[in-house]
């Protein structure tokens, strides 16, 4: 397969680029609303795509089920092996869009704001609905493009631009979209929610992402001396910067379900 770019290649140096564990413990609300939704019995094999640390993959496994968790970036498998040791968690580095995997091996495939980012949808979804046994579930989160991530996402393209060639993860939140790209899948189901996104102050937030965040990380080094301006724009959008940060990050549950062939 080839490389749009060098995305790939640059996203799995990226997803290294900061310590990603405290991000990934405030966004576990969202990866328990994605494991509640597929519900998976213990019987079940679960595949956890861009696992991250493994936040999704440890809830999946406590309800019994056997858990394969990939992740495109070698930092995050390493630390998701650490995080996971003892629980019969199974790490595999793997991109979403060519996962060596044998066809129909997965009752149930999750991705927890890790679909999203595949630079080509298309050849993301066809295979995971390789992967996927018949009549198996599919479920992903996606950050709408009008809640806080969805703005804060746009705020900072106007300062570091968009890569050419590669797919706007923002357009996973529109639901019309994710219903037209999941054509061929049946039981299309799509729920949002909301997750606490609650900071000291603004500034305070910026801090966090700078350290815990891969995707600021990455866009405040490429950036240079013109970095401060784009956390000046992020903390405009969090609220007056002598009050205490308290939204709601919108985000969608989209779960389907696999042709029986």
């Amino acid at each position: 397969m080839t490389d749009p770019d060098g995305y790939t290649t640059a996203m799995r140096s990226l997803w290294g680029g900061a310590d990603y564990r405290p991000l990934a413990a405030r966004l576990a609300p969202a990866s328990r609303a994605l494991v509640d939704t597929v519900a998976p019995g213990d019987t079940e094999q679960v595949l956890d795509v861009a696992a991250g640390t493994g936040t999704a993959a440890l809830m999946l496994r406590e309800r019994g089920a056997a858990v394969l968790a990939t992740d495109l970036a070698p930092r995050m498998v390493e630390l998701g092996r650490e995080r996971t040791a003892g629980t019969g968690i199974v790490w595999l580095e793997a991109d979403a869009e060519d996962l060596p995997l044998p066809d129909g091996s997965a009752d149930v495939v999750v991705s927890s704001f890790g679909l999203i980012f595949a630079p080509r949808p298309e050849t993301a979804l066809a295979e995971l609905r390789r992967v996927l046994a018949p009549g198996g579930r599919l479920a992903f989160t996606a950050w709408t493009p009008d809640g806080f991530m969805g703005r804060m996402t746009t705020a900072m393209r106007a300062h570091t631009g968009t890569p050419p060639g590669v797919a706007d993860p923002l357009d996973w939140g529109v639901p019309d979209t994710a219903r037209r790209r999941l054509a061929g899948f049946a039981g299309i189901r799509i729920s949002a929610h909301r997750l606490p996104w609650h900071f000291d102050s603004p500034a305070a937030m910026t801090t966090f992402l700078r350290r815990h965040s891969p995707a600021h990380a990455a866009a405040a080094a490429g950036l240079g001396g013109r970095a401060s301006a784009m956390f000046d724009d992020v903390e405009a959008l969090a609220g007056p910067a002598d009050r205490p940060v308290r939204l709601d990050a919108e985000f969608l549950v989209v779960d389907a379900t696999a042709p029986t062939r």
